[in-house]
């Protein structure tokens, strides 16, 4: 098959306007029928030079945010250019280092890298040095460029597949961790990274223009450089700077669009490190250390992209041993909670039980990931970036952010198509085809989650004794109530009354003029120092209530288990359709006790005389014995506040306890819900849910922060940057 993807063909060929911008470009050439070729790496190429539109630039015009391309290991090729003996294909696998430049670090550094692979059974084969031509990069991606080598290695207990894949994860993570403790130490440690490693695929990619990787890359336009599929991206960064080593593809995915979700998703998977258990690893690791604990922090640098984020976890998922489709149906789930959703009932069941195990990781998103060798791909529930693909008469799949990615005939195409919102399909060449999202699922779906479900799941609803949403009785002095808890008469008056009697929206204007909390000469309550972060570009605010088909504010409240593990009592928890509770519902969860499940309370009042760092003391002691005593619900209540009580902003007391229960490896073995003396601030940290459900099981406030672990030195390959959001 042949290209041209020229900027003159543009306009006749329907290839999209260059003039157009919008965020980042994704695109996938794969032959169908399995056979590795030249022409799909080309037509990679030319796809991924197609859509530079997508990309970005600074003020340097040759300098890109980034572009890469990901591609299943042509042996031959590699057989030639090495002077040393390969393996067979699948025996063996190279890894891609970015390192420094300088020479003396860079030796010291690949040693480290032999010493570290050989400790976790991994022998080095030799090494190459990777050729690149820097001739067309501009200032800052030259200022920041590293050395790239190819480190080839093999399994000395001679592990293969699967296996071979296990073991080289646990050796990468053992070698980015003892490198990032170096930093400091070593030079050149901050400018480690590993691109790739693995024994099917293999990445180039950079802080480049797309146009600019084939140039910089000689390999990629060796006519003995072949692929089955070539996924490419050209980046278009928006809540982080461009940046050599976050550039697309990562190890496993490439991305359009970004995750609101990812601060929630990031800290969750952290406080639930400690449960994490699988035995696929025992069989591939050596040394004292279990294999779980080398592979922590699964999410290695909390102020990386999202997209290397969800990388993280991903990989997690595929080397623990769930297939790519139901990884990817586990991370990023369809709309499927409301009735309008024409959703079949195992898929219902399907999503309702992993719903207990993992919280969705949402927003406006495209996921393309690769098991090594078939793709899928994913789209968020509300369809807000696009995807289509063609299917040519020659078993060709082309697919991309657009139409007219890959020049070819409008003869050629035999099927034409698009991901539909929260749509998955999945390109195998064992079968020859792409499968229907519905055949998917027909691999994914058991009797037993339904069975679970119904078996462990507890519905708030069932338990509480009638659906009264008023006040079970007056609070006395309520003004002095609202001054205890810093309600101003704005507040009541615009906000709280209006939503209360109309179930209106209050209407506020972005002209406020109200001193940032920390620099006002008022005592302000501790709510006002905190924001919600929003994503930095075109994302359209979501509302709950008219988009309830996509949305839903339902909690799941109770042990998290194990991740990589599956079982009935990974169902049992307590499920309630909103984070604000009546008087009734939050009673029912002072009394729980049904299907095992039990509650207790933890008064975060204190007396006068008490220090406030010592009443926060006491409330994390009282939890941590709740926590280790088994209880599945800790509810912190301020009821008892008053004259000779004061209560400790339930922010605090909630955020005080998280913190310590996350750093002694219990937070996952509870959840916490607050018992506010007054109603009313609607202060609760949610996160929009694909799904329905949440993650989090904290009914009144918080989300996990990042500060509770060191975060990681900046690597010196960034271009300089500026306080950004977390992503």
């Amino acid at each position: 098959m042949t290209t041209t993807g020229t900027d003159e063909s543009a306009g006749e060929s329907g290839l999209a306007d260059a003039d157009v911008r919008s965020n980042c470009g994704v695109g996938v050439v794969m032959d169908l029928d399995g056979g590795s070729e030249r022409w799909v790496v080309q037509d990679g190429l030319d796809l991924l030079e197609n859509l530079e539109h997508r990309g970005t630039t600074g003020a340097e015009e040759n300098t890109g945010d980034g572009a890469g391309i990901k591609l299943q290991i042509p042996h031959a090729f590699f057989a030639d250019e090495t002077d040393f003996a390969l393996p067979a294909p699948d025996e063996y696998a190279i890894g891609t280092l970015f390192l420094p430049q300088d020479e003396t670090a860079r030796e010291e550094l690949k040693s480290i890298t032999e010493q570290q692979l050989a400790a976790e059974g991994i022998d080095v084969l030799g090494w190459r040095s990777v050729p690149t031509d820097n001739s067309g990069l501009g200032e800052t991606a030259l200022e920041s460029e590293p050395d790239v080598q190819q480190v080839f290695v093999e399994s000395a207990a001679g592990h293969t597949g699967d296996e071979l894949s296990r073991q080289l994860y646990v050796a990468r993570r053992v070698l980015e961790n003892h490198v990032e403790r170096l930093e400091g130490e070593q030079a050149g440690a901050e400018r480690f990274y590993v691109v790739s490693m693995d024994h099917q695929t293999i990445t180039y990619k950079g802080l480049l223009k797309a146009e600019q990787l084939p140039a910089y890359y000689p390999d990629l336009t060796d006519d003995r450089f072949e692929s089955t599929f070539a996924m490419v991206h050209a980046r278009f960064s928006t809540n982080t700077l461009g940046a050599w080593h976050l550039a697309h593809p990562y190890r496993k995915v490439i991305h359009n669009g970004e995750f609101n979700t990812i601060e929630g998703n990031i800290n969750w998977m952290r406080a639930r490190e400690t449960d994490i258990e699988s035995d696929a690893f025992d069989a591939v690791t050596a040394g004292e250390t279990a294999p779980i604990e080398k592979l922590k922090p699964i999410i290695d640098d909390p102020n990386q992209s999202d997209t290397a984020s969800v990388d993280n976890a991903l990989e997690l998922l595929l080397e623990g041993g769930r297939d790519l489709p139901h990884a990817l149906r586990m991370l990023i789930p369809e709309a499927w909670r409301h009735e309008d959703n024409d959703v079949p009932e195992a898929r219902r069941e399907f999503y309702d039980y992993h719903a207990s195990v993992v919280e969705p990781w949402d927003g406006p998103a495209l996921v393309a990931a690769t098991d090594g060798e078939r793709i899928g791909a994913v789209l968020d529930r509300n369809g807000l970036r696009p995807c289509r693909y063609d299917i040519l008469e020659d078993n060709t799949l082309v697919m991309a952010s657009e139409v007219g990615a890959v020049d070819y005939d409008a003869s050629e195409i035999r099927e034409r198509g698009r991901l539909q919102p929260g749509q998955c399909f999945l390109a195998d060449p064992n079968e020859g085809r792409v499968v229907p999202d519905d055949e998917v699922f027909d691999d994914l779906v058991d009797e037993k989650y339904g069975e679970w479900v119904e078996d462990e799941q507890v519905d708030l609803v069932d338990i509480a004794e009638a659906d009264d949403p008023e006040p079970e009785s007056d609070v006395d002095a309520l003004r002095s109530h609202q001054a205890m808890y810093g309600y101003t008469y704005d507040e009541v008056d615009h906000l709280i009354e209006p939503m209360a009697e109309q179930g209106k929206d209050p209407i506020g204007s972005m002209g406020d003029d109200t001193p940032l909390s920390v620099l006002s000469q008022f005592n302000r309550p501790l709510f006002t120092y905190f924001k919600q972060l929003f994503a930095q570009v075109t994302n359209p605010p979501l509302d709950y209530i008219r988009e309830e088909v996509v949305t839903s504010l339902e909690s799941r409240i109770g042990h998290q288990r194990n991740l990589l593990g599956e079982s009935q009592d990974h169902a049992r928890q307590l499920v309630a359709d909103s984070p604000i509770l009546t008087d009734t519902e939050m009673a029912a969860i002072h009394d729980l006790d049904a299907n095992g499940l039990s509650s207790t309370t933890v008064d975060i009042t204190f007396d006068p005389e008490t220090d406030l760092r010592t009443a926060v003391e006491d409330v994390r002691e009282a939890a941590t014995e709740a926590a280790e005593a088994g209880e599945d619900v800790i509810v912190l209540s301020d009821r008892g506040a008053g004259e000779d009580r004061i209560p400790i902003p339930s922010l605090l007391a909630m955020g005080g306890v998280h913190h310590h229960l996350v750093r002694n490896g219990l937070r996952n073995h509870v959840a916490s819900s607050s018992n506010r003396a007054t109603r009313g601030r609607s202060t609760t940290s949610r996160r929009w849910s694909a799904t329905g459900p949440t993650r989090s099981t904290l009914i009144w406030p918080t989300r996990p922060s990042r500060t509770s672990s060191p975060v990681p030195t900046a690597r010196n390959w960034r271009r300089p940057s500026w306080p950004t959001s977390p992503r």
